[in-house]
């Protein structure tokens, strides 16, 4: 899974500083997407040749070198190129640093009448409380609102305080001294009463021993439970939440699934649910 900051170096925004500070192919990268955006309209075939095999870290870096060698920022440059065309939307996403590109996902979510909660679940649930106070250090300095307020104000009922238990970043670090077998037990006799709780404040590592322990108990899964206990949306976020440090890659794999469903595909989800 790509999170906000897993495996990512930090790397100074200098003008002047050296690409030793890159790995070695991070200059001709940058180079290909100037070439393709360069001229009379953009090679849409050479962009995606570029862009297309890069892992997080390495979008990253481009998009921090590249407005060091050229003096504008990649999302700029693309904005200009691409427009707002579902191509456009695609490659301005990947330009951005991870993180902002999660507030810009989250700012599209709360635009236009409602709420888009999909947009949402799929940036804040299932973070690191890392990750989730650079989100939200991002979002203050992209857009000047604390993140935890706008969407308080922007959702309702037990969304509005599933999010708001994923944003008070409280997953404790594992330990086996206290994450041990008899908690297990504990927390999967108390799961139906404070399984939001039990989700938010638990690490993979320790959850995935609740699961085991509630499956003993009560002969299905922490994730059936909660679609026992709520509907709709709700129960989806709170599942989403669950499977995302449970088992994450097939989750994220479902999530993309679900961009194609129905009539047509949700292109700015799909994009949305591959980057994040």
């Amino acid at each position: 899974m790509t999170f906000f900051s897993r495996g990512i170096r930090k790397v100074k925004n200098n003008p002047n500083s050296s690409c030793s500070q890159y790995p070695a192919d991070i200059d001709d990268i940058c180079e290909k997407i100037r070439a393709a955006t360069k001229g009379w309209g953009t090679n849409e075939k050479e962009l995606i040749a570029a862009f297309g095999p890069l892992g997080p870290v390495e979008r990253y870096h481009v998009a921090k070198r590249y407005v060091e060698q050229y003096g504008t920022k990649l999302v700029d440059l693309l904005k200009k190129e691409s427009g707002g065309s579902d191509f456009g939307n695609a490659v301005q996403l990947l330009a951005r640093p991870i993180e902002e590109a999660g507030c810009s996902i989250i700012k599209k979510a709360c635009s236009g009448i409602g709420t888009n909660e999909k947009l949402v679940i799929l940036v804040v649930s299932g973070r690191t409380n890392n990750e989730i106070k650079v989100l939200k250090k991002m979002f203050f300095k992209m857009y000047g609102e604390d993140l935890a307020v706008k969407l308080a104000g922007e959702l309702k009922g037990d969304m509005e305080r599933f999010v708001t238990a994923c944003l008070q970043a409280e997953e404790e670090e594992f330990d086996p001294e206290v994450h041990t077998e008899e908690k297990a037990e504990e927390d999967a006799r108390l799961f139906d009463k404070a399984g939001r709780e039990v989700i938010c404040s638990s690490p993979p590592e320790y959850l995935k021993m609740v699961n085991l322990k509630y499956v003993e108990r009560a002969g299905y899964s922490l994730a059936r439970s909660v679609e026992k206990e709520l509907d709709g949306d709700d129960a989806k976020a709170d599942t989403h939440a669950l499977n995302m440090k449970l088992k994450p890659e097939e989750t994220a794999a479902l999530f993309i699934e679900s961009t194609m469903k129905g009539l047509g595909t949700d292109e700015y989800g799909q994009t949305a649910s591959i980057l994040m």
